[in-house]
């Protein structure tokens, strides 16, 4: 009798521990992406109006430089544990690190413009074991929504940039 109860106790328990995993993942680690992503897109749309403008903007050539939006996802992106967080533009393309408990991560991706708007392709990152918190891909999609809602507020569309040392330059063109 006594067997039968501690093993009703230990299924229990394992069904706890299984219900809480599939909790974690289904709804934490989404919350978790959204959070930090949301905070990515808000520092890039707040950057890029503060170095653009913030009332009406028309078409032309305007330059994003790296020191900035740095100081900018410093500021806003507010994840517990992330450490010297760090953005290099070349003309090769975006480099985003930073470390986390001790771990280094940085992703990377080049920035075109296709269709009107701010793409990032070929999105990478060096550190699998932390890829799975946070894709290459989410993170990209978070830097586009970012420049990409600005431009859009603003009744344009992105016809082309180029990307140099430390910036950005962008053509704006009418929507």
């Amino acid at each position: 009798m006594r067997r039968r109860g501690c093993l009703i106790g230990a299924g229990g328990l394992f069904g706890l521990l299984l219900l809480c995993c599939v909790v974690g993942y289904f709804v934490g680690l989404p919350r978790f992406r959204d959070s930090i992503g949301e905070g990515i897109s808000e520092s890039v749309s707040t950057e890029v109006a503060g170095q653009i403008g913030t009332g009406q903007v028309g078409p032309g050539s305007y330059t994003i430089t790296v020191a900035d939006l740095q100081e900018q996802l410093e500021a806003r992106v507010d994840v517990q544990n992330v450490e010297d967080l760090g953005v290099s533009i070349t003309p090769q393309g975006l480099t985003l690190a930073f470390s986390t408990n001790g771990q280094q991560v940085g992703y990377s991706g080049i920035p075109v413009a296709q269709n009107g708007q701010f793409v990032m392709n070929d999105m990478t990152v060096d550190n699998d074991g932390l890829a799975f918190f946070l894709p290459a891909d989410n993170l990209g999609e978070s830097i586009e929504s970012g420049v990409n809602n600005y431009f859009s507020a603003q009744g344009l569309a992105i016809g082309s940039l180029q990307l140099g040392e430390d910036e950005i330059t962008v053509e704006a063109i009418p929507a």
